[in-house]
């Protein structure tokens, strides 16, 4: 199951995180020990319940890049062409996500706003950076 995470944008910077804690259950007593809740976090490592103003979010993919690296929808990517493996042929692109029916997918939209449904592994995944930090 893939964890439900967002970054969180105020004023076009990234200014936190946010994910879904499923709580904890305690079998033996029938009850929950911590009720499920929204937790925030300034650097991506400590959680509280302490609410980060934003005015804009971007969702977690549930993948990691080459590196470790989580990757969220705005990140610029680095990624070798899947179609052309004998001529190796590096992208760079934007991640975005859409919906289509009831599922998500992820989508790489490369310089010429072209829209490609990419099946990558993730150690073909580098990123390089987001849409805030380098906004050009």
């Amino acid at each position: 199951m893939r964890e439900i995470k967002f970054r969180l944008i105020r004023d076009g910077k990234i200014v936190g995180y946010e994910k879904w804690y499923l709580g904890s259950w305690s079998e033996e007593e029938q009850m929950y020990r911590a009720k499920p809740c929204w937790l925030y976090s300034k650097d991506n490592k400590k959680w509280n319940p302490t609410y980060i103003f934003h005015d804009n979010k971007e969702q977690f993919t549930g993948l990691k890049d080459k590196n470790g690296k989580e990757i969220f929808e705005g990140n610029i990517v680095h990624f070798l062409d899947p179609e052309s493996p004998s001529r190796p042929k590096v992208h760079k692109s934007i991640v975005q996500w859409f919906q289509e029916g009831c599922s998500y997918e992820c989508a790489i939209i490369n310089s010429n706003k072209s829209c490609g449904l990419y099946k990558l592994a993730q150690n073909q995944i580098e990123v390089i950076g987001n849409i805030h930090d380098k906004p050009d």
